[in-house]
């Protein structure tokens, strides 16, 4: 029964008549005969306390005639801000349109769901997925207002950063620390930012304001001659204010007229911080350098036109790590003429060498981060990456360049993580698709054992009819039918250099039988490490394959760089795949120059540069996600004796 009176009251309130009276609405209740304040309060489910202390001129004997106020919004005092609550809602679908190298695997990592839930919403990305097709996944909004998940929001035609925020109660900062990729020189229509749904609810404050409100409400009974005018004359009162709270009285003699005391007080509320900046282009330009620290090195300020490199070595005692260091040595030295100074440090921590003591090792490594100031963090490790160096680039906006570990995958999730060498899926759709394009004419021949885990024979097999291509095992190869006048692609699935060997001597038989067939052939990016050695006849076989990175020594920029190097250390660079005074010196040759043109902010273009082993150009995971490098090359041995290194992207 209480429940129930208490609902019929609060829906008879809302009946009432509503006037505005400085700023603040009220609700209107004119007074009947036989009526007390007690009785109004008990009707409309009032505080008897607010109405007496509003209406203090009533007395506890109404007339009839006379005007009773309530506040409409007599609850508790809502945070003060440019926002309403937004309630749970349904929110439109993520629609993911899918990216060269995307899997149902990043795309699920992406926006934080299972693997599972994207193939329940999309059956058919269980067999494949391509370049343009859209992946939906539904978005749950109870999650999302109660701060547990993003809201993932695809930019519209005139969409603002400011529009945004304050659309879903949140700030620009905000916005910008939920989406490091976002700028206000990159929004566009059809990206996707992540929101943090009502974040301002979190982050109200205690403030002291000065409040004007109504203390109370009087009663004035007029007289015959009175006006508007001189009532407000006699009251104190500001006429319009006057006008406000007596909507639809008529003066005339004894009419109650209610005179509001408006009074000042300082009060003590809960507000949500609002930054002016947010509302002005260049404010949101401070904002967002604030957000990706870039005026927050203490290098910047005290040495000007400065680039600070840190790497930070796995192991001082490789001859991998000593190699590296001293090919980024060599790259500093090149660049010493630059018009910026640079200062470059090796981190690492000597004394300690036992697994058990790496806690005091992360410290050791921190301390040094934290004292060099670094602009960018350069790494050597080749697996296993260190999570706590991922957060330190994360913590203090500091780009960690990932070198080696191609099986890492925190830049998918990490704003300042940089991937170096190709992601595995990028790569092998490149391979494929630069196939199809340069040699999709050539019938394919898939030669040898099968393997499930050749992503590139799966990219490039993908893209012809399955039913003309040909399979062939090693020990019947060069007995193969081929077309007079026809054109052969073989794909070579064995690994080894025994089997290598074998596969070459029956292409080799079969371009000496059929001298009139063009016959290629595409290994996997394995073979590297035998195509030194059997030079001659990888070109005689004129063979293809994929690599992330080749250093020919034989080239003009390969000989070059072996002198320079012998003639800083006494010998030439150690071969290795990669060759690492290489990769030293094409990352630090990169890099370098990079801040000094972009101030360290990688949202803005880099500066390109000539590299001998290692091709360089990042790309964005997404908004909020890390650097990625998309670029590879496909090695080609020509029957010329030439060797091709083909950007296969840029």
């Amino acid at each position: 029964m209480c429940a129930f009176f208490s609902a019929s009251a609060a829906a008879s309130a809302k009946n009432l008549p509503k006037v505005s009276i400085a700023g603040s609405e009220y609700y209107m209740y004119e007074v009947r005969k036989g009526d007390s304040l007690y009785g109004i309060a008990n009707r409309f489910g009032w505080n008897i306390d607010r109405l007496d202390e509003l209406n203090p001129s009533l007395g506890h004997k109404l007339e009839k005639g006379a005007k009773v106020y309530y506040p409409v919004d007599a609850g508790e005092h809502k945070a003060d801000g440019n926002n309403e609550y937004i309630p749970p809602e349904t929110y439109p679908v993520i629609r993911h349109v899918v990216k060269k190298g995307d899997s149902v695997y990043s795309i699920a990592k992406m926006y934080g769901v299972s693997v599972d839930q994207v193939y329940l919403y999309n059956p058919s990305a269980k067999r494949l997925i391509k370049r343009g097709d859209v992946i939906t996944i539904p978005q749950e909004s109870n999650a999302i207002n109660d701060g547990s998940s993003f809201l993932y929001y695809t930019i519209k035609d005139g969409d603002t950063l400011a529009d945004i925020a304050s659309e879903y109660n949140t700030s620009v900062e905000q916005l910008l620390r939920d989406n490091k990729g976002v700028s206000e020189y990159n929004f566009s229509s059809g990206d996707i930012l992540r929101v943090s749904v009502n974040s301002n609810k979190d982050n109200v404050v205690k403030k002291e304001v000065d409040e004007t409100r109504i203390a109370r409400i009087d009663t004035y009974k007029a007289d015959k001659n009175d006006t508007w005018e001189t009532v407000a004359e006699k009251t104190g009162v500001d006429v319009e204010d006057l006008l406000e709270a007596n909507s639809g009285t008529h003066l005339k003699k004894n009419a109650h007229i209610a005179i509001p005391v408006v009074e000042t007080t300082t009060v003590e509320r809960e507000v949500e911080p609002y930054d002016e900046r947010e509302s002005t282009l260049e404010g949101r330009r401070d904002i967002y350098k604030e957000v990706h620290m870039l005026e927050a090195s203490d290098s910047v300020s005290e040495l000007g036109n400065s680039v600070s490199i840190a790497l930070v070595i796995e192991d001082p005692m490789s001859k991998r790590d000593n190699e590296f260091t001293r090919g980024a040595l060599l790259a500093v030295d090149r660049l010493k003429s630059s018009p910026y100074s640079i200062r470059f440090k090796v981190l690492c921590d000597n004394n300690i060498t036992s697994q058990s003591d790496s806690v005091k090792m992360t410290e050791s490594l921190i301390s040094q981060l934290d004292d060099f100031k670094a602009d960018m963090v350069v790494t050597t490790y080749e697996k296993n990456f260190p999570s706590w160096l991922a957060k330190y680039g994360e913590d203090n906006g500091v780009e960690i360049v990932n070198s080696f570990d191609v099986k890492n995958e925190m830049y998918m999730d990490n704003p300042s993580m940089i991937h170096l060498l190709t992601p595995s899926a990028y790569f092998s759709e490149e391979v494929g698709e630069w196939t199809a394009s340069n040699l999709g004419s050539y019938n394919l021949v898939l030669v040898g054992k099968e393997d499930d885990d050749d992503a590139f024979a799966q990219s490039i097999t993908g893209r012809r009819d399955v039913s003309s291509v040909i399979h062939r095992q090693l020990d019947n190869l060069a007995e193969t039918q081929l077309d007079e006048g026809g054109r052969y692609l073989f794909y070579g699935y064995p690994t080894s250099r025994d089997d290598i060997q074998t596969m070459l001597t029956a292409i080799e038989h079969l371009k000496e039988n059929n001298p009139f067939t063009e016959i290629k052939v595409m290994g996997r990016p394995s073979w590297i490490t035998v195509a030194e050695g059997m030079k001659e006849r990888f070109h005689k076989a004129d063979v293809y394959f994929p690599s992330r990175f080749f250093f020919d020594h034989t080239s003009g920029q390969g000989k070059e760089f072996i002198a320079n190097y012998s003639s800083a250390y006494g010998h030439g660079p150690i071969r290795s795949f990669p060759t690492y005074a290489v990769a030293g010196y094409d990352i630090t040759s990169f890099f370098i120059p990079s801040i000094a043109s972009n101030d360290g902010d990688f949202n803005v273009a880099v500066s390109e540069a000539s590299e001998i082993q290692t091709p360089i150009s990042l790309e964005r995971v997404g908004n909020w996600g890390g650097f990625f490098n998309p670029s590879a090359y496909m090695i080609r041995y020509s029957p010329y004796g030439d060797i091709e290194k083909i950007l296969i992207r840029r």
